[in-house]
C-alpha cells in the first residue's frame, strides 16, 4: 500500500529574481494505491464497479431461471463508481497512526493477479475528494508535547469576597487573560459597577466592584471578558448591613 499526497503549483516570477518568488497551488490531492488480496463482495464490486446479481437461464418455455449457487456480474461499459469513506491503519512500535479519507472514489485499478502459490489481488488506487474544504486527515498516538507550543493558561476569576452590603466595595481579581487586554466585568445589574481594568504582562488584573447603596439585597452573576474569552467568578450575595443597638 502507498499513501501519495500530491499537489500542482504554477511558480509567479519577477523580473528582479531568476527564481520563482512564489508557488500558487493549481491542484491538490491524496491518494491511496493498494492490493486488496480478498476476494469477496465488497472488494470485487468496488474493483469492477458494478453488482452481483442471481445468475439466470432460460427455462425452455421463453421464461427464465435462477442458476442455483451462481451469481452474475455484469462488467458495464460504463462502470458506476460508488463514493466511499476509506480508514487505513499502521503502526510502528507501540504508536498507533491512522489516515481517514471522508469521501473517496476509484480513481484507477490495475490488473489482476493471479499466482499458482499466491492469492488473487486486486489493483486499486483510491482518490480523496473535497470534504468541507478538506481532503481528509491523520490520527495519532504518538507523544508530540515536546514539538507542539506550550498549552496557553487557563482564563480564571476570583471574588475577593463573596458577600458585601451596600455602599461596599469589592473587588475581582483575573489571571490567565492576553496581557494587556481590556477587561470587561459584567454584573447583572447596574447596581453594581466598575471602571474595568487592563491586565498586566502576566495577564492579570484586580478590579474593583462598587455596590451602589441602593442596591437590592439578592445574588448576582460576576464575569470577566476580554471580547474573545470569559471567565466565571461565581456569585456575589448583597445583603443589607447589620443593625447596630
Amino acid at each position: 500500500m502507498t499513501i501519495t499526497p500530491e499537489i500542482s503549483s504554477d511558480p509567479v516570477k519577477v523580473w528582479q529574481a531568476a527564481v520563482p518568488v512564489l508557488y500558487n497551488i493549481k491542484e491538490a490531492s491524496f491518494k491511496i494505491k493498494a492490493n486488496f488480496v480478498e476476494t469477496n463482495l465488497a472488494t470485487t464490486e468496488l474493483f469492477y464497479g458494478a453488482k452481483w446479481e442471481k445468475a439466470t437461464e432460460k427455462d425452455g418455455n421463453g421464461g427464465w431461471k435462477e442458476l442455483p449457487g451462481t451469481w452474475r456480474l455484469n462488467l458495464s461499459s460504463t462502470p458506476q463508481l460508488e463514493e466511499i469513506s476509506l480508514v487505513v491503519d499502521w503502526g510502528q512500535a507501540d504508536i498507533q497512526y491512522r489516515a481517514v479519507i471522508e469521501r473517496a472514489m476509484v480513481a484507477d485499478r490495475g490488473a489482476i493477479q493471479l499466482q499458482r502459490q499466491e492469492s488473487g489481488k486486486y489493483e486499486l488506487t483510491i482518490e480523496a475528494l473535497d470534504s468541507s474544504g478538506r481532503l481528509g486527515y491523520v490520527l495519532t498516538t504518538d507523544n508530540l508535547k515536546e514539538t507542539s507550543a506550550p498549552p496557553s493558561p487557563v482564563a480564571s476569576a476570583d471574588l475577593e469576597t463573596d458577600t458585601a452590603a451596600p455602599g461596599d466595595t469589592t473587588h475581582v481579581s483575573v489571571t490567565g487573560f492576553k496581557p494587556g487586554a481590556t477587561i470587561t466585568v459584567t454584573t447583572g445589574t447596574d447596581k453594581i459597577t466598575t471602571t474595568g481594568g487592563q491586565t498586566d504582562q502576566r495577564g492579570a488584573a484586580r478590579i474593583p466592584l462598587a455596590v451602589a447603596s441602593d442596591c437590592p439585597v439578592g445574588r448576582y452573576e460576576i464575569k470577566a471578558s476580554d471580547g474573545t474569552t470569559e471567565a466565571a467568578a461565581g456569585a456575589l450575595v448583597v445583603d443589607a448591613k447589620p443593625k447596630t443597638a
